[in-house]
């Protein structure tokens, strides 16, 4: 009975877990949205870990391709997609803007795009948005998608 109860219970957690993933992840695809209106504001470096949404707002309504990384802390291919955002961040700081909001924490800015999974990047230019890439995408498809919009 006891060995029946812990594979129920190990067949109940790998279901959680996999379910989980799947969740979060969303569908990988990337789609190209025309005349959506504007959404709320964020910042680089914010000491809090948000960005103001008049700032956000400012941000993404430059001439400057900008790249929103929306996530959530608890949502695995999140945190495995982080350290690529970071990296491009840096090498590519003169062709694009990359902001990270933790979408649940900034639901004020987040709740704008009708967000169907994490990680979701969306691209803006001049106020408006380009592109959206709902999944995980490694450092390369990151950079891809760049050089599509810039």
């Amino acid at each position: 009975m006891k060995k029946n109860f812990f594979r129920l219970l190990f067949t109940l957690l790998v279901f959680a877990g996999s379910y989980a993933l799947y969740a979060c992840q969303g569908k990988p695809e990337v789609t190209e949205d025309e005349g959506v209106e504007l959404r709320e504001p964020v910042s680089e470096k914010p000491e809090n870990g948000t960005i103001p949404v008049k700032k956000f707002d400012s941000l993404i309504g430059g001439n400057k391709l900008v790249m929103v990384d929306f996530y959530a802390v608890w949502c695995g291919p999140c945190k495995r997609m982080a350290p690529f955002v970071e990296q491009v961040k840096e090498e590519k700081k003169d062709v694009v803007t990359v902001l990270s909001i933790d979408a649940e924490v900034q639901p004020e800015i987040s709740g704008r795009y009708n967000l169907e999974g994490y990680p979701t990047l969306i691209f803006f230019k001049k106020g408006q948005v380009v592109a959206n890439a709902i999944g995980y995408h490694d450092k390369n498809q990151i950079l891809e998608l760049i050089n599509k919009f810039k």
